[in-house]
């Protein structure tokens, strides 16, 4: 027998070990890859049947997508209504752009739908998160459908309202603009503060890769450069900053008794801490 022929046998041997070592046959692997790629097609019936031959409707794909992931983006509303139904997790998030099947609904990557937003109104009655970020998804697309499905749903904070509402006049979006002062949007009021309060945030501070961010006052408001960007930050509380032209970006200090220790912004978790003496 030729070499390569000895050596193909311990090549399959090889894969098989990998298979059964993530915790699927080949056959129950390849079941779960046509799970995913009916959802992409949007073949309910295929879906149906591969759910009936038992595979998990929860399966993880590449970056932890799942078929719900799929449907959502693509705009199959029968797919989704289906797995929905089997139990799928509408707060299930990928790791590559840790987005749920709400954000691929609301902002999906193969083109909207008229679909879409009865998507997002499927989702949200599963109690599908993040819902902010959705309503400011939808906005700036800008979505008029999918804005007015997820206000439907209600349970939005006074200050996503708020953003979303800025976001709307920033973009000269007169129908959604309409849309969020009937739901009872609000602009943000700004929480007044002298140059001396504000002095105390000051500074230089240090973030990820050593990158540094300069705060100063100017016209009595907060200024610095993120990414940059040079941004104006409007007190909301004695704490807490919004961006003007931003909408959506909130700047936070972390205090310790009258110590300034760092600011953050919480939308993606970022800390920066204070370089003392800067």
């Amino acid at each position: 027998m030729p070499r390569a022929s000895r050596a193909l046998p311990a090549v399959l041997l090889v894969l098989l070990g990998a298979a059964v070592a993530f915790g699927q046959s080949p056959v129950a692997a390849d079941r779960a890859e046509a799970l995913a790629e009916a959802a992409r097609k949007g073949d309910a019936v295929a879906v149906k049947k591969l759910l009936d031959d038992g595979v998990d409707v929860n399966t993880k794909f590449r970056y932890g997508a799942t078929a719900l992931s799929y449907a959502s983006d693509r705009g199959h509303l029968d797919v989704a209504k289906l797995l929905v139904d089997r139990g799928a997790d509408v707060n299930a998030r990928d790791t590559f752009y840790n987005a749920t099947p709400l954000t691929w609904a609301v902002t999906p990557a193969m083109g909207r739908k008229p679909q879409h937003p009865e998507i997002v109104r499927l989702l949200l009655e599963h109690g599908a998160q993040p819902k902010g970020q959705a309503l400011m998804a939808a906005v700036s697309a800008p979505d008029l459908a999918t804005v007015n499905v997820i206000l439907d749903s209600g349970g939005l904070q006074p200050a996503q309202l708020s953003d979303a509402l800025d976001a709307a006049k920033n973009g000269k979006r007169e129908e959604i603009v309409a849309l969020l002062e009937k739901a009872g949007a609000k602009p943000h009021v700004e929480f007044k503060m002298d140059d001396a309060q504000l002095a105390r945030y000051a500074g230089t501070y240090r973030g990820p890769g050593d990158a540094e961010l300069v705060l100063s006052v100017a016209d009595g408001r907060l200024t610095g450069a993120v990414q940059g960007q040079r941004l104006t930050f409007v007190a909301r509380d004695a704490t807490t900053f919004g961006a003007t032209g931003a909408p959506g970006a909130v700047l936070t200090i972390r205090l310790e008794g009258e110590k300034v220790l760092s600011i953050g912004f919480p939308s993606n978790a970022v800390t920066w801490t204070r370089v003392e003496g800067k």
